[in-house]
């Protein structure tokens, strides 16, 4: 049931941070009117897709895709803000200084400071976002949030509140604007939770997690690293000294533990098995498997599939 959970959970999760393209709008079809003290998120440059409908009248929810060198502002920024990349780069300005997320990452961005935003120049960038005005935040989560690194891996809580917020759609009625505003500050205590965890837990530990999280992504080995906030050579040694072995070596392990327990609990084929846990192709995964359990994947599935003790 724990393996079935987790395939469950990473195709939410794929789904829920997947751009949908925008049906075609009807000719009677208006946008929300705002109120006129809401702030609209200042729209960027080279924009290929985006969709913006999913607002309260104190918090915007949205995802937008970049073309290469797409770029946005310079802006203030009026409301807390959370930014969720998915795929491309993305580089911020923020009163001058300089931060930059990779796939996998949130950053948070605070009220009162001028923004300049830069995307990839070689690839479209995804990413969501989630706005809330500073009249919603109490001072207790407030103190939080200042207190919060600029940057961090967003994790399978958020992953999930973002879809959440995401899968309402238009939010018409005034039932679903208060869940639009309750999915906003969630947002928020979930990113001062990660905080709280990253902060508690050792380089190894939040690399492993981070692991976990995105082992299905071909760049997971490259990004874990900034992910972690280490170089890649300090991730080596400190892998090495807690597990005995470099972080590749890990993850591959991970996968094919992830590729095991999806053998046993659903009937998915070797190729689609292989695809949802990061290897390049099926011969990859059963020469892995092999290798950690010494049968080939179908034996195994039909060990486990057969009423043999295990």
């Amino acid at each position: 049931m724990a393996a079935r959970a987790v395939q469950h959970w990473a195709t939410f999760d794929r789904m829920a941070t997947a751009p949908t393209r925008r049906k075609a709008r009807r000719a009677d079809e208006r946008e929300p009117v705002l109120p006129a003290s809401w702030s609209e998120c200042v729209r960027g440059e080279r924009i290929t897709w985006e969709n913006r409908c999913v607002r309260s009248e104190w918090v915007c929810l949205g995802e937008v895709v970049y073309q290469p060198d797409g770029r946005c502002g310079p802006r203030f920024q009026h409301d807390y803000q959370v930014v969720y990349l998915h795929s491309g780069e993305l580089s911020a300005v923020v009163d001058g200084l300089k931060r930059h997320l990779v796939p996998g990452q949130v950053g948070l961005f605070t009220p009162g400071k001028t923004e300049r935003f830069y995307f990839s120049a070689i690839r479209e960038t995804h990413h969501s976002w989630c706005s809330v005005a500073p009249r919603m935040v109490v001072p207790q989560l407030a103190g939080a949030l200042a207190r919060a690194p600029e940057v961090l891996p967003y994790d399978q809580v958020q992953a999930r509140l973002l879809g959440a917020a995401m899968a309402l759609g238009r939010a018409d009625s005034e039932l679903s604007q208060g869940l639009v505003d309750q999915l906003g500050l969630a947002l928020l205590g979930a990113y001062v939770h990660a905080a709280a965890e990253h902060a508690a837990g050792g380089v190894v530990a939040r690399a492993v997690r981070y692991m976990e999280q995105h082992l299905a992504e071909a760049g997971c080995l490259q990004n874990v690293h900034e992910a972690v906030g280490v170089s890649r050579n300090t991730l080596i040694n400190r892998f090495r000294a807690e597990l005995g072995v470099t972080p590749s070596r890990h993850l591959w392990r991970l996968r094919a533990e992830r590729g095991i327990a999806m053998l046993s609990e659903t009937g998915h084929t070797l190729a689609e098995i292989a695809e949802a846990c990061g290897f390049g192709d099926q011969f990859h995964f059963s020469r892995l498997v092999k290798s950690l359990q010494g049968l080939s994947p179908r034996d195994l599935r039909r060990k486990l599939w057969s009423a043999e003790p295990r």
